[in-house]
This record gives structure tokens, sequence and C-alpha cells, in this order.
């Protein structure tokens, strides 16, 4: 029991350290979603879906390292950083307010350690993306 409950917490730590590193990446994989989808749903086939999500991707983080390379203002940075650490924010909520969820009784709480969950994600993510300076 005791073993148990040990590597339950070690299993949530490293899920969470997982997802501190893969935040900067909510953005791309919510693109890259979209454009497979649209995809698939024109009529095209799996393997034309898989590859405009990757293109999409891979563009998408093309140009956001081409603009921070490139960028003088740093209302331009502010604007990317924004942009990334927004879909990290809302997928660290729901990923902390799973935790939460499963860990916790149904309270004001779970909203709580939730939001403060997304507020550390988006910090996360806006960290990562400043440190890319040129």
């Amino acid at each position: 029991m005791l073993i148990g409950f040990a590597l339950i917490i070690v299993a949530v730590f490293l899920c969470c350290a997982l997802l501190f590193r893969l935040s900067i990446y909510a953005l791309p994989l919510f693109v890259a979603f979209l454009a497979g989808s649209a995809t698939y749903r024109s009529g095209s086939g799996i393997v034309a879906a898989l590859a405009a999500a990757t293109i999409t991707a891979i563009m998408l983080l093309a140009v956001a390292q081409l603009t921070l390379a490139f960028a003088k203002s740093d209302l331009t940075r502010a604007a990317i950083g924004i942009a990334f650490a927004a879909p990290a924010a809302v997928a660290g909520y729901h990923a902390v307010h799973g935790i939460a969820a499963a860990t916790m009784p149904p309270s004001a709480w779970q909203l709580v350690v939730s939001l403060l969950g997304a507020a550390i994600i988006a910090a996360a993510s806006w960290t990562q993306w400043s440190r890319t300076r040129p």
C-alpha cells in the first residue's frame, strides 16, 4: 500500500514535470489538430491529414522563431509570448483540474488549485519563450 502510494506521487510529479516541459508546444499542437481535422473532414485521407498537421505545426514554430529573432519591439515579443502562453494556461488548467478532481473532494478548492496550476503553467511557457532571445 505504501509503495503504491509513493509510486502514485512519483507518477503525478513526472506528469507535472512533463507538462511544464511541453507547455510551450500547446499552441502548435492545437493548430496542428485544427489543420489535420479540417484536412481530414474535406475528404482527404489520414496520411494527408497527418502531413497537413505536421507541416502546419512546423511552420508555426518556424514563423514564431523568425519573428522573435527579428523583432525589435518588446511588444511584439510579448504578443508572441501571450499567444503561446494562453493555450498553455488552458491545458494546464485542465491537467491540474483532472489531478485535483481525482485527489480532492469536490469543493471550491478544486477551482482555486486548478486556476493556480493554469497560472503556473502559463508562466512556465512564458518563461521558456522569453529565454529564446537571439
